[in-house]
């Protein structure tokens, strides 16, 4: 009998994110996301409000057997936690659904992020988002991306792909940084021409 391929990373988390988001009104949800946005910069042993739906939704190969969190687990556990911050004091679903048959504008968080360069000074928000791909530490890079979310939050309505990001987030830690700095920076400058439907109705 043919084995089922395990879930991606991406998979795993849109999963997780289909679970919270699926109704954004409800006491629990809210209070989960409370949890998530409260874990932030704190250590995240403590944070043991965001374990049962992240660990009870984690294949067993992605799970860590030590005191410390694997890749996987730690990957997605950030993207969970920016999701949380964009989300905070709006009834309107922040993240983007994965659709294999239909690949959109914003397929990662470059691409979400240059909507930034339109609705502020372009050379400000260059300087950060090349601050954020020049990240050598997992740590580091976290930083950037919450410094910039909450900038996207506040001045764009932008959605993010926080599934995909969170599997862009578990290839930078398997040695595939500049192959992620590469495709982010593609998304981040690439031209987006107002007469293309698909592309401009996604901003």
């Amino acid at each position: 009998m043919e084995q089922l391929a395990s879930p991606n990373i991406c998979q795993v988390t849109a999963r997780i994110l289909n679970l919270i988001a699926s109704d954004l009104q409800t006491s629990s949800t809210k209070a989960y996301l409370a949890s998530l946005r409260q874990s932030v910069n704190k250590d995240v042993h403590l944070a043991t409000g965001v374990f049962p739906v992240i660990f009870s939704n984690i294949p067993i190969e992605y799970l860590g057997q030590s005191g410390e969190l694997t890749d996987g687990e730690r990957s997605i556990i950030l993207a969970l936690q920016l999701f949380a911050l964009h989300q905070q004091g709006t009834d309107q679903n922040v993240n983007v659904q994965s659709d294999s048959k239909k690949k959109t504008a914003l397929d990662n968080i470059g691409a979400s992020l240059s909507s930034l360069r339109v609705a502020d000074d372009s050379q400000a928000i260059d300087r950060r988002f090349n601050a954020m791909i020049t990240a050598t530490s997992f740590n580091e890079l976290g930083n950037h991306l919450r410094h910039l979310i909450k900038l996207l939050k506040s001045k764009t309505d932008t959605k993010v792909n926080y599934a995909q990001l969170a599997q862009d987030l578990f290839w930078f830690q398997k040695g595939q940084k500049s192959s992620i700095r590469l495709k982010w920076s593609r998304s981040y400058y690439r031209y987006y021409s107002n007469d293309k439907g698909d592309e401009s109705d996604e901003r």
